[in-house]
């Protein structure tokens, strides 16, 4: 897994060993960055199902400001943090292991430019997330959100307030992008 664009351009991240996560792959990576945005001024990101944290860390690279990255998996804590000293950016990066619902709630009065949703294919939450950070204000505007999902596992046209700017489907996997009005 390497870092696609930006100051940390074609460094190496250390990944997670076995079949437990799934990252986006680099094609994929690199089609979400060109829609929104191949370089960023500032902004905090959320990373709810952060695995390796290569999504923060590729948005760190292209100019966010910080990143909020959350795992419930202890294993994939201590990769999260062997790629945050990696690249040096332990001022920029906050490390959270817990579930989503923790992090949500501890992260409730901050507000997020840049939210990558990835859980594991078994769950079925996006649509729920989505609705508890717009229902908690914690959605800058012209935020992106980023939510990758087994395909047909996510109903499009259920969030109102965000517009859909793309949809991809790779293989047995999908990717919408959303952006808030």
């Amino acid at each position: 897994m390497r870092i696609i664009a930006g100051i940390y351009k074609s460094r190496i991240l250390k990944t997670l060993k076995g079949q437990n996560t799934r990252p986006m792959t680099d094609r994929m990576k690199e089609s979400v960055f060109n829609i929104i945005g191949p370089y960023f001024d500032g902004g905090t990101v959320l990373d709810l199902f952060g695995g390796s944290g290569a999504l923060s860390f590729e948005a760190l690279s292209r100019g966010a400001s910080k990143a909020y990255i959350c795992d419930l998996s202890k294993d994939a804590i201590k990769i999260i943090k062997e790629n945050v000293t990696l690249l040096g950016v332990d001022s920029q990066v906050f490390v959270l292991n817990m579930d989503y619902k923790a992090a949500l709630k501890k992260l409730q009065d901050q507000k997020f430019d840049l939210i990558f949703l990835d859980p594991p294919y078994r769950l079925n939450i996006v649509n729920e997330i989505i609705d508890y950070l717009l229902k908690n204000e914690m959605i800058n505007q012209d935020a992106y959100i980023i939510c990758h999902f087994v395909k047909g596992n996510v109903d499009k046209n259920q969030i109102n307030a965000l517009s859909l700017i793309k949809n991809y489907a790779y293989g047995s996997s999908e990717v919408l992008i959303y952006k808030m009005d």
